[in-house]
């Protein structure tokens, strides 16, 4: 662990345990809201427009949902670190995470440096490159 004091840690583990119960409950509204969605549609009868509509509106709601999953996973990964000692230390090169970027998300499992190399290896090269 590196040198968090025990005031930072406990506000963000407060932090982290306020943010998993709202991810849980944003989850939770997001998914009853396509299930809504999903049996109203089976009672109506529309045109193709209302149903791309309906469509587009179910995509953004899924879109939204998995966000929302892959936050709180992120959350729960960081409160496990909490628990196993780990916290505040980054996963790649095992340095301290610095406390501004821990404030600013306490989810953080990398030092920014290695979140910088993380993000540039996710961007296709395809991307980066002009043809």
């Amino acid at each position: 662990m590196n040198t968090l004091d025990k005031n930072s840690m406990h506000s963000l583990k407060t932090w982290l345990l306020a943010r998993e119960a709202e991810m849980l409950a944003e989850i939770e509204a997001g998914q009853k809201a396509i299930d809504v969605s999903a049996s109203s549609d089976m009672r109506e009868v529309n045109d193709l427009e209302d149903q791309a509509s309906k469509r587009e509106r179910t995509t953004v709601q899924d879109a939204e949902v998995q966000r929302d999953s892959n936050e709180l996973a992120d959350v729960r990964a960081a409160l496990g670190r909490l628990t196993d000692g780990s916290y505040g230390t980054c996963i790649d090169c095992g340095q301290p995470i610095e406390l501004q970027r821990l404030v600013a998300m306490p989810a953080a499992a990398r030092c920014l440096a290695c979140q910088t190399q993380f993000e540039v290896r996710a961007i296709p090269a395809s991307l980066t490159t002009r043809s």
